[in-house]
């Protein structure tokens, strides 16, 4: 069975922008990679515009949702709220759903953003507590008898590689996700979507598809979603 999922990122949109998605999904499902926006207002209508053509929308926030936020904690409750309040959109903030053998895991992994406010602190610390979730999550979905691939979904760049070069300030300073890699010891990672990358990616590296596909700027550019087949 192939099922798939349409891929976006970084719509990076103010209050004052004008989003369509009409006629312009491709899948039954959608992943949103994060970075839609630093007003949760925003946020809100966009998730649930997205939620009108598509059976389930899966989202993890991007960095730019915590842009100038000081309480992290207070901030995931909010985009919870948002989350519950739209019927078939699924928050993946240390979050596992599961569909016809495809478990999809996601979480925000803070790296590669513009926003460097309070960077050692705030975004080293939830790092690390993104990349123990998903090491932890990879681990236990290797014996789940119904997971026959794995699809894990980020805001952060899984690794430097994927920044073919470009790699941003402070990029040594915190751990790569990929190193949660380790736990997948029955090979069950198919796909990596991520955001937080300034350009289109889809690429096969050691059998694991990695894909990104952000807007960047909602009124200068085009914009169609990146399609990602799974099949179990």
């Amino acid at each position: 069975m192939k099922i798939g999922f349409d891929l976006i990122s970084d719509l990076n949109l103010s209050p004052d922008d004008s989003f369509n998605w009409e006629n312009k999904a491709t899948s039954l499902y959608c992943l949103v990679a994060g970075n839609i926006s630093s007003d949760l207002r925003t946020v809100l209508l966009t998730l649930n515009h997205l939620a009108k053509f598509y059976q389930g929308v899966f989202y993890t926030p991007g960095s730019l949702e915590f842009q100038g936020v000081e309480n992290y904690s207070r901030r995931i409750n909010e985009i919870t709220s948002i989350c519950k309040k739209i019927r078939n959109v699924a928050l993946l903030h240390h979050h596992v759903v599961i569909i016809d053998g495809i478990a999809i895991l996601g979480c925000t992994g803070w790296y590669g953003d513009e926003f460097n406010y309070n960077f050692e602190e705030l975004h080293g610390m939830n790092r690390f507590e993104d990349l123990v979730y998903l090491k932890n999550s990879i681990e236990k979905l290797q014996k789940h008898l119904d997971v026959k691939k794995i699809l894990v979904l980020t805001n952060g760049v899984p690794n430097k590689n994927l920044y073919f070069g470009e790699i941003p300030e402070n990029y040594e300073s915190l751990p790569e996700l990929s190193l949660a890699l380790g736990a997948d010891s029955e090979s069950k990672i198919s796909n990596w979507a991520y955001g937080s990358y300034k350009k289109i990616v889809d690429t096969n590296v050691n059998g694991i598809n990695y894909v990104c596909n952000p807007l960047m700027d909602y009124k200068k550019n085009t914009y169609w979603a990146k399609r990602i087949d799974v099949e179990t």
